[in-house]
């Protein structure tokens, strides 16, 4: 069973007198340089209308920073070229855009995007050191560059190619993108880990309830290994889910994939595999109310601190009948001989604490977690059990409307529920490839993540979470010598951006600089919304006696006719953004 994490915050990193963002009408430049060639952007066809084709078609940031030297960002243009956007520091103007690899060298290693056809991905780019990047051409073909020094701009060297095929991969799966990649050294040897993405359309057998087909996000676990001279691809294991993926990384070694999304994630290998068999049992084994095995019916619901679970009294029963015990991590509940429940739990509870009454006609115990603040999505480990009783006359929780908001004299708005998302379970879970098992869970309940980042060259990707009102941004913990161990580190705070966000209904790509001195939101069109959270002590009156507070700095660029924003990149001190028309570097300072 996996084991439940908890986000522990460092109190250190959180600023109790910042008080907001001031506007400031003090202009960011804005340095624009006109493309010879648009970008490419892929478009969907009429087949791809799911909701999982919509994120990957439209949210997709075609700008590809690179990590060893944040002023240099990529993008492939509509000649199938890839071009070098780059930032000179010490003359505070762009470098003229460079063509580092022609369109001849890309499609000669990806012969199939001469005929591509709409539908097909966007191309995808993944730098994994400081020579090498990966290029998937959103077809089914992989390229290894040589990149040389990418200061001076060298034209790069084509190391090894190869087409996506495997056992895990149906041969109708023709498009695919890459959410992750990492090179490791292994025994000497040079490994690429790869997380290739595909939406594929799974047809259902005739039901009344209607329904023909449903999309999944498979999630390849691929190899690329040197051995010998030769580079060999080998799909190892593919992950399916029904819902959003908002993050996928691998740990340094690729022994462990860290997925998060709104549905469950499970492994194709482990799968039952009839499909008349999958589809009768789907809706149980996601978002099912029947008992799984032979459990007596009963409910339960749960607070931030404890869990009731209630049983019907049987006909001339009374509490002398009944008998309850339980353990760190298992209950067992009988009435006379006749065993109601027998299972283990889905966390830990604390023994000591449980109580039993009857009350009311109904048989009920009152569990304490060991771990406040944690919502069980089952009661039940390996997901058996009804689902969370949400009838207010058996929830003794405080519905998510009723709770009180952080700031009493502000007045509750839309933007403090995400939209749509209240039944969602956002869970980040740590897969494990030699065991095919989820080894940890972290639980973020309905609100999904705000975005990711890359803070360290090399490193995975930083994950940002809404913690009331802030921002925080999480960096994977690894220990080699303790595999058992896992959890996020409380990297760094972005001040009052969880809720600045949440206000901004029109909002494409978020991202902030690695020393988070700033963060960007980026509509599709025209605005993008700058704060700055490292700024001067506020001005004006202020109470004397009173602590001294701070206020962030907010500022509102629009970009004019520059046509749809594409991509965005970040450093200290410049930001990129990629138009269909221009590059735009803004001058942060």
């Amino acid at each position: 069973m996996p084991k439940i994490v908890e986000l522990r915050q460092d109190r250190s990193l959180i600023c109790n007198n910042f008080h907001g963002y001031k506007l400031s009408l003090d202009a960011i430049p804005v340095l624009r340089q006109e493309l010879a060639a648009a970008p490419f952007k892929a478009e969907p066809n009429e087949e791809q209308y799911s909701f999982l084709h919509s994120e990957l078609f439209s949210m997709q940031n075609l700008l590809q920073v690179d990590p060893w030297s944040r002023k240099q960002s990529y993008f492939v243009n509509s000649l199938s070229e890839i071009v070098r956007a780059s930032y000179d520091e010490n003359n505070g103007r762009p470098e003229d855009v460079k063509v580092v690899s022609k369109a001849d060298v890309v499609k000669r290693t990806s012969p199939e995007a001469d005929h591509r056809k709409i539908g097909d991905y966007n191309y995808t780019l993944r730098f994994i050191s400081e020579k090498y990047c990966v290029l998937c051409d959103g077809i089914q073909s992989l390229t290894l560059f040589d990149t040389g020094d990418r200061l001076k701009a060298m034209e790069w060297k084509v190391i090894a190619e190869c087409s996506i095929k495997g056992d895990f991969k149906a041969n109708e799966e023709r498009n695919f993108t890459i959410f992750d990649c990492r090179l490791d050294i292994i025994q000497d040897q040079k490994q690429i880990s790869l997380a290739l993405g595909h939406v594929q359309r799974v047809d259902l057998p005739p039901s009344p309830k209607g329904g023909s087909c449903t999309y999944y996000m498979y999630v390849h676990w691929a190899k690329w290994t040197l051995v010998e001279q030769q580079w060999d691809f080998k799909i190892l294991d593919t992950l399916e889910s029904k819902g959003s993926l908002y993050y996928c990384a691998f740990e340094p070694r690729a022994e462990s994939l860290i997925v998060c999304g709104n549905r469950e994630v499970v492994w194709r290998s482990q799968k039952v595999t009839q499909l008349a068999e999958t589809y009768s049992e789907e809706k149980q084994q996601l978002h099912g109310d029947v008992c799984k095995g032979e459990i007596k019916a009963f409910t339960w619901s749960q607070t931030d601190d404890d869990l009731i679970v209630k049983f019907s009294i049987k006909p001339n029963k009374d509490k002398n009948d009944y008998n309850v015990k339980c353990t760190a991590n298992e209950i067992t509940v009988k009435c006379n001989d006749e065993i109601l429940l027998e299972q283990q739990l889905f966390g830990k509870i604390d023994q000591d604490l449980t109580t039993w009454t009857i009350e009311s006609n109904f048989l009920q115990i009152s569990l304490m977690k060991q771990s406040s603040g944690i919502g069980w999505p089952y009661l039940l480990a390996n997901e058996r059990g009804p689902k969370e009783s949400i009838n207010g006359s058996v929830n003794n929780s405080v519905p998510l409307e009723q709770r009180p908001i952080a700031n009493l004299e502000a007045p509750l708005e839309d933007c403090d529920f995400p939209l749509n998302s209240v039944e969602d379970e956002i869970a980040i879970s740590r897969f494990h490839l030699k065991t095919r098992s989820i080894t940890h869970n972290i639980l973020l309940g309905s609100t999904p993540p705000l975005f990711t980042t890359s803070l360290r060259a090399g490193y995975p990707l930083a994950l940002v979470t809404r913690q009331d009102v802030d921002a925080c941004l999480w960096l994977l913990q690894y220990h080699p010598s303790k595999p058992d161990e896992w959890s996020l580190r409380h990297e760094g705070n972005l001040h009052a951006f969880g809720y600045i966000q949440a206000s901004k209904q029109q909002k494409k790509f978020i991202d902030c600089s690695p020393d988070l001195s700033y963060v960007l939101i980026c509509e599709s069109h025209r605005h993008v919304f700058l704060y700055k959270s490292k700024h001067d002590n506020a001005n004006g009156l202020r109470n004397r006696n009173g602590p001294q507070i701070t206020v962030g700095k907010q500022h509102l660029i629009t970009l004019g006719d520059d046509g749809e924003v594409l991509g965005l990149s970040t450093a200290d001190d410049v930001a990129i953004i990629l138009t269909t028309k221009y590059l735009l570097y803004l001058q942060i300072s």
